[in-house]
């Protein structure tokens, strides 16, 4: 995310409220722009209010001081988070709560952070804050666009877009003068990243999903002629376009070269957008059969793109040039590559199901629905519980649903993990196993806690050689949990008992699954065992 231009007049701290919260904002920016005198005036400012006790801007000028702490030390800045998030939650202001746990669910890791599982809740429960469409607008744009960047921070564009697409829904008509404090970053953050999904999609060959980000570009940019960009802003989103452009098919080799002829390497501020621009040239040079010009536009994207601050755009570059690499047959490097992007691609469509998972139960618990809950979810992980089950076969006998893919799962050695970590390690090993499972199952099919560390999942319309992929899916993604960040040493496994057949034989079904089960388990766990219905 860039910045805007910071002022180079002194503080003087306002004589009214309003005045005095706009002001926050706007040193907030000017710390992003590196403005020196900015950090200074943030404390100044937050003397200011607390002196006058105006609780609002108080709580402003705190969330300018996060921003000013994680510029100096981007970990270190959560004690200023800390001290924002204590104020917002004891004056019961939910939109700043909301940017708190938003701006800290983008720092996993930090000394007071057990794990990104926290981090996942910060962001999920930031999100369901929102829902409420309380607080000042202001507030309400800078949260969305924190929730929006917390979620491209993890590959989760869906949601990440969904935040950019609310903030933008909350522009006055009468554009206030304070809007240019936030409009144009949430502009800026939106369109940029559609280059580095359509980037990500384009490698997995998912040109209908690059049609998409390409016309999303043009709604964003068409529909922001209010929007007064800082130059170098302009500069960097025309790369971008063209970038997007050349992604969806475009020949903009011509109009990329135009403007890398503006653009100077010893200009460090204005030479980054050289790699992207660089890449856009080599995607139209490979698309024209170019082969030369693209590998040489493709070797000077990859020696320009910063693989840290645009990781998706330095990863297509890399991708564009294995493929050119092997023109005259697969190589063994591109074949890994591409098995690489397949598994990386899975897991964050499993992240993103999980995620979607806990927003839903975030929402269950800010509802209140104890009733429902109770009846139909599984307190702990929010899967369907026994209730929910027997429901759900109802609904689909009374839809003549013809077979059932049924699959019974059992952690192994689950009494151990709580015998040797404790039952709150348990519990957080049973919410992550659930998170995978309701990410591998579709809306028509059904994911059920049995209790204990027992799972089940109904699959309607599904064959078992389909049911059998999903069950090795999920078995491999269980597999690569990051289990060290719950508890050293931790190590999860499933044991799957499996079957198929009509869902009028339910009974029997879960019977023979429970069979295979059984069996999987006295072989020694982590497999699958079939059994099929008479």
């Amino acid at each position: 995310m860039g910045s805007l231009s910071p002022t180079s007049a002194p503080f003087s701290a306002p004589t009214d409220r309003e005045s005095a919260r706009i002001q926050a904002f706007k040193l907030a920016l000017d710390v992003q722009a590196a403005d020196a005198g900015a950090p200074e005036a943030i404390e100044r400012l937050l003397e200011d209010a607390r002196r006058h006790e105006w609780p609002e801007v108080v709580r402003a000028a705190l969330f300018a001081g996060a921003v000013a702490a994680a510029a100096i030390d981007y970990e270190g800045g959560l004690p200023a988070l800390g001290r924002l998030l204590e104020q917002a939650e004891a004056d019961g202001d939910s939109t700043m709560v909301a940017i708190a746990l938003a701006m800290r669910s983008s720092r996993p890791g930090g000394a007071d952070r057990s794990s990104a599982f926290d981090a996942d809740a910060d962001l999920a429960r930031a999100t369901v804050l929102l829902e409420s469409g309380q607080g000042d607008v202001i507030d309400r744009m800078t949260a969305h666009n924190e929730c929006a960047q917390a979620y491209c921070d993890r590959w989760l564009w869906e949601l990440g877009d969904e935040q950019f697409a609310l903030a933008l829904s909350l522009t006055p008509p009468d554009l206030p003068a304070w809007l240019q404090l936030v409009l144009p970053a949430i502009v800026y953050n939106r369109a940029e990243m559609q280059v580095d999904w359509a980037s990500a999609q384009f490698q997995l060959g998912d040109l209908a999903g690059v049609a998409e980000r390409w016309q999303t570009w043009n709604d964003v940019i068409g529909a922001s002629g209010a929007v007064e960009m800082p130059e170098q802003w302009l500069t960097e989103l025309n790369a971008f376009e063209t970038l997007l452009g050349a992604i969806a098919g475009l020949d903009n080799a011509e109009q990329a070269s135009a403007l890398l002829s503006e653009l100077s390497p010893e200009d460090h501020v204005r030479a980054w957008p050289i790699g992207h621009l660089q890449l856009a040239i080599a995607l139209s040079d490979r698309r024209a059969c170019r082969l030369e010009a693209a590998t040489e536009a493709a070797e000077a994207a990859i020696s320009n793109i910063d693989p840290h601050g645009s990781p998706d755009a330095y990863d297509l570059a890399l991708s564009l040039a294995a493929e050119i690499e092997a023109e005259s047959g697969p190589t063994a490097g591109l074949r890994y590559a591409r098995r690489q992007l397949e598994r990386r691609s899975a897991n964050r469509v499993a992240a993103l199901g999980a995620m979607r998972s806990r927003l839903l139960a975030e929402r269950l618990h800010r509802e209140h629905d104890l009733l429902s809950r109770h009846a139909h979810l599984d307190d702990l992980t929010g899967l369907s519980n026994r209730r929910g089950f027997e429901r759900y076969l109802a609904d689909i006998a009374n839809q003549r649903v013809d077979t059932v893919a049924l699959f019974v799962a059992d952690l192994d050695d689950f009494k151990a993990v709580n015998d040797r970590y404790g039952h709150a390690t348990g519990d957080a090993v049973l919410i992550a196993v659930a998170r995978v499972i309701e990410a591998s199952v579709r809306k028509v099919d059904c994911a059920v806690r049995l209790g204990g560390d027992e799972f089940a999942v109904v699959l309607a319309s599904a064959d078992v050689e389909v049911a059998r992929l999903r069950v090795e899916s999920v078995m491999e993604t269980i597999g690569q949990q990051p289990w060290e960040e719950i508890a050293a040493g931790l190590n999860v496994s499933l044991s799957v008992g499996l079957t198929a057949g009509p869902p009028a034989d339910i009974q029997q079904l879960i019977t023979l699954a429970d069979a295979a089960l059984y069996e999987a388990k006295a072989a020694g766990g982590r497999r699958v065992v079939f059994k099929r219905s008479s």
